[in-house]
């Protein structure tokens, strides 16, 4: 076996087009590949994060340093409802089936404003019927976990698609939220949502997937790009190094 690889190496002709094509992509498959692990890495450390701050004691919000790192760390604050000021965050698939996320603003007894969202609703029979959003009237004990968003939001609409309340919204903003709410002069506004426990007052179809893409699948698709940069580089040494024929006027 060893000799005939040895032959083969001896037959090696360069092909410059050929090898122009694995040199550009050779680099390319194995690049995704390495991106694709990278992001299996950064879905672990998720997932860790995740199941790490599920089982934290809640700690109330006017203890946390806005600033640093909240993911998914448990909190918990009292204060009433802002029913009148109701955001539908738009294109959350709950079972296959489309709907929103409720997002209510939520005045605390510290006076900062906290985006709080609910959890999932069924939508009306169209885009011009809306969903109907129960409200929470009186105090409310709050717990649940601070959700920062990640990566940058995609967009399928305009950004603000009502201009009364309820307000359907395609991006979590909670800053521009309190803004359009008319309570950003006289609170501090948390910058992050927090979503409810399921013994939250309100509390609706709890839905939040930590990830859409497992990092079992990203480890998948590093195997396949893998697996093709390998085939290219033996389909490249295959035919630089397959023997020439002779042609009829050279027998």
């Amino acid at each position: 076996m060893s000799a005939g690889i040895t032959g083969r190496v001896r037959n090696f002709r360069f092909d410059w087009k050929l090898s122009l094509l694995t040199a550009l992509l050779m680099p390319l498959l194995l690049s995704l590949g390495f991106w694709q692990l990278r992001r299996a890495a950064e879905k672990e450390a998720l997932q860790h994060v995740y199941e790490t701050r599920q089982q934290e004691v809640a700690v109330p919000l006017a203890s946390l340093d806005a600033a640093s790192d909240l993911q998914y760390h448990q909190v918990k604050f009292n204060g009433h409802y802002d029913n009148s000021h109701v955001f539908l965050l738009d294109n959350r698939i709950y079972q296959g089936k489309p709907g929103y996320e409720v997002i209510v603003p939520l005045l605390t007894d510290e006076n900062t404003l906290v985006l709080v969202n609910r959890g999932w609703i069924a939508p009306g029979p169209s885009r011009q019927s809306l969903p109907t959003v129960d409200a929470v009237e009186g105090v409310v004990a709050v717990q649940g976990s601070v959700y920062q968003n990640i990566g940058k939001q995609v967009v399928l609409g305009a950004d603000i698609e009502t201009a009364g309340w309820p307000k359907v919204v395609q991006t979590l903003d909670p800053l521009r939220m309190a803004e359009l709410a008319g309570m950003t002069n006289a609170n501090r506004v948390f910058p992050h949502s927090v979503r409810v426990d399921e013994q939250a007052s309100g509390a609706l179809v709890r839905y939040w997937p930590v990830m859409s893409t497992s990092p079992e699948r990203h480890f998948g698709y590093a195997v396949q790009w893998f697996a093709m940069a390998l085939a290219l580089a033996g389909l490249y040494f295959f035919y630089s190094t397959k023997p020439e024929t002779l042609s009829d006027n050279e027998h």
